[in-house]
């Protein structure tokens, strides 16, 4: 049961806006829209023979019965609605009514069966995942993940890439994973070296977007679509008690993760042996009898890695080492115990990753090697930045100012720096014994416009720096990163920028409140960094603010979008996002926002982290604050 593939370019064309003009999303959409209004008009073609009264009136039943979708949607009565689809379209089919006796009724009934088909739920598990699995898998999974994105479990499609969500949920037109699959230019298009997908599949993923991009799995750090393989039984997990010589976490798991889990994961696993954790470990491939614990000369495994001639794993790789080998045989010989915690969670954290382990070794250093880690880094990164340019510093309590203005200019930039840290801690208290960045924060200050951009350009990707925006913040978790870039713009107040100091509370203000490395949205970095900047209530730019966040918000039609990252573009989020952190402010203060901010580090869907913070759903929250928020 599928809309026509038409309608896509109707929805696209719908909630594309005039921000949008530029992109290839809008563009598709305007070339989809003329062969929908072409099939349209076809469709509304003058009938040239009367189509008897009987059936005139019959269609009309029917489209009756096409309106009873709608309210038994909202009571999800969903079975209902697919028989009463299913039987207009049966019933459509029969009468066979000829073309030319296709008069309005018929062509208003077509309409109502496409909007109610349209309408129909979409499945993430049955309709989205195999379209996803199928066709996006092969260059966008743990294996590979091309543009840092993955696409081979919920968790990953909601998260996104390293540039942000791909995904929108009621926002397709702003949503990469659908506006992709339509893009005009062929190099650009996903999937990439192959051809477009068909319009049902692309409609199927817009819709299941418009939706709300909901998931009716079981598991939503599965592979996508795992929900629907066949199951097999349970195994018997038999416990390590000490008197091993093999340990599976100290020495067996390092081995599969590290040769053997990267053909054997994921949706495509080689051989259709997949074992992400230990009990798939045990549950085996079609083959078979993979491990029989205490049985190493039955177990196949055993046989691939230690007796065939020659030796057929790992497949294209450089072979095991024979003790490595050895110790497999021993483990399975041993019981294959078991000496994890949690024999269903994946192997992998049972095995630091590169990242865990340069954490840990940033945490065991001491706090006068990190801080000369953090000078070392940044003049390495301004080397990167502008290798022929010489830079001055300045070394405060807990900054490293960095640049080409004065170092008179630094040392008065580090005192407002200092002074800033302070107010913000008076606020906003940090855990006892906590400094605020470890290795102190650098703050790198170029006088001209395009040394700033450089760091744009050069650090983070080639990323377009709007007029409007001077400076910018890069930090994460363990505070190996740790650092913004500003240009000065100097003193002199104005409508159209803030001033240098009042960038520079307002860029420290944004990496205190994402000092932990949380995925913040940027309106809320920004619009905190805004709120904390300590602008004057004369101040020109602040008055200006409400008429270009009017602007900004001018075409939003759905009051919840407000809050989603992405909504608004990167040079108006901070004057969006003020206004919406100065309204979350004003709905519970500092306490109920510090809330909303430990919702989003479990979960960084700011709707619903707002939701659990603020006790309503996101629409509500938009609709109050497009009535008293301005």
């Amino acid at each position: 049961m599928r809309p026509s593939g038409a309608l896509v370019q109707v929805f696209l064309t719908r909630t594309s806006s005039p921000r949008l003009s530029r992109t290839p999303s809008t563009v598709a959409s305007l070339l989809l829209f003329s062969l929908t209004f072409c099939t349209v008009s076809a469709l509304a073609a003058p009938a040239t023979a009367a189509l008897p009264p009987e059936t005139r009136k019959e269609l009309a039943e029917l489209q009756k019965q096409l309106r009873e979708t709608t309210s038994l949607l909202k009571k999800n009565e969903v079975e209902k609605v697919r028989e009463i689809i299913d039987s207009v379209e049966k019933r459509v089919t029969e009468l066979a009514i000829p073309e030319d006796e296709k008069d309005r009724s018929w062509t208003t009934l077509k309409t109502a069966l496409e909007k109610a088909k349209y309408a129909f739920p979409v499945s993430f598990e049955k309709e989205v995942a195999p379209i996803v699995k199928t066709n996006c898998i092969r260059c966008h999974s743990e294996a590979q993940a091309s543009a840092n994105l993955r696409l081979d479990t919920y968790s990953a499609i909601a998260k996104g890439s390293r540039s942000g969500p791909v995904v929108f949920p009621r926002v397709p037109n702003r949503s990469l994973l659908a506006v992709k699959l339509i893009h005009p230019d062929d190099a650009m298009r996903m999937p990439q070296g192959a051809a477009k997908l068909k319009d049902p599949e692309i409609l199927t993923v817009v819709r299941w977007i418009e939706q709300g991009a909901g998931f009716d799995g079981e598991d939503r750090d599965a592979p996508i679509g795992d929900s629907l393989v066949e199951k097999k039984p349970p195994v018997q997990v038999a416990m390590a008690d000490g008197s091993e010589t093999v340990s599976f976490r100290k020495d067996i798991a390092p081995m599969m993760v590290n040769i053997c889990i990267g053909c054997h994961s994921g949706n495509n696993a080689r051989g259709d042996y997949r074992f992400e954790t230990f009990e798939q470990l045990l549950q085996g491939g079609p083959t078979g009898n993979t491990i029989v614990p205490g049985k190493p000369d039955e177990s196949y495994l055993i046989d691939l890695v230690l007796r065939q001639d020659p030796l057929k794993m790992p497949a294209g790789q450089a072979q095991l080492k024979l003790s490595q080998a050895k110790a497999f045989e021993t483990w399975v010989r041993e019981g294959a115990k078991f000496d994890g915690t949690d024999p269903k969670a994946p192997i992998r954290t049972l095995v630091p990753s590169d990242a865990e382990l340069e954490a840990a070794r940033l945490a065991a250093m001491s706090d006068a090697d990190f801080e000369k880690r953090r000078i070392e880094q940044a003049e390495a990164l301004w080397k990167r930045v502008a290798p022929r340019t010489t830079a001055a510093s300045v070394t405060t309590p807990d900054f490293y100012l960095y640049g080409t203005v004065a170092e008179d200019r630094l040392k008065m930039l580090g005192d407002a720096a200092q002074a800033q840290v302070t107010a913000l801690a008076s606020k906003y208290p940090l855990p006892a014994g906590q400094k605020p960045f470890r290795g102190r924060l650098i703050i790198f200050v170029t006088k001209d416009r395009f040394d700033y951009e450089e760091f744009n350009t050069v650090l983070m990707n080639n990323r377009r720096t709007p007029k409007a925006i001077s400076g910018h913040v890069v930090i994460n978790a363990s505070f190996e990163t740790a650092w913004l870039a500003m240009h000065d713009l100097g003193d002199t107040p104005s409508d159209s920028s803030l001033t240098a100091p009042e960038l520079l509370n307002s860029l420290i203000a944004q990496a205190w409140v994402s000092r932990d490395g949380a995925a913040l949205p940027e309106w809320l970095k920004q619009g905190f960094g805004t709120l904390e900047a300590g602008l004057p209530k004369d101040s020109p730019w602040l008055k200006a603010l409400p008429a270009r966040a009017t602007k900004a918000m001018a075409t939003i039609t759905d009051p919840a979008t407000l809050f989603v990252d992405g909504t608004f573009a990167p040079d108006e989020a901070s004057d969006v996002g003020y206004l919406l952190v100065r309204f979350l402010m004003n709905q519970g203060g500092r306490e109920r926002f510090q809330i909303a901010l430990d919702e989003l580090k479990k979960n960084p869907s700011a709707p619903a982290a707002l939701q659990q913070a603020y006790g309503a759903p996101t629409a509500q929250l938009g609709q109050l604050f497009i009535r008293t928020g301005l």
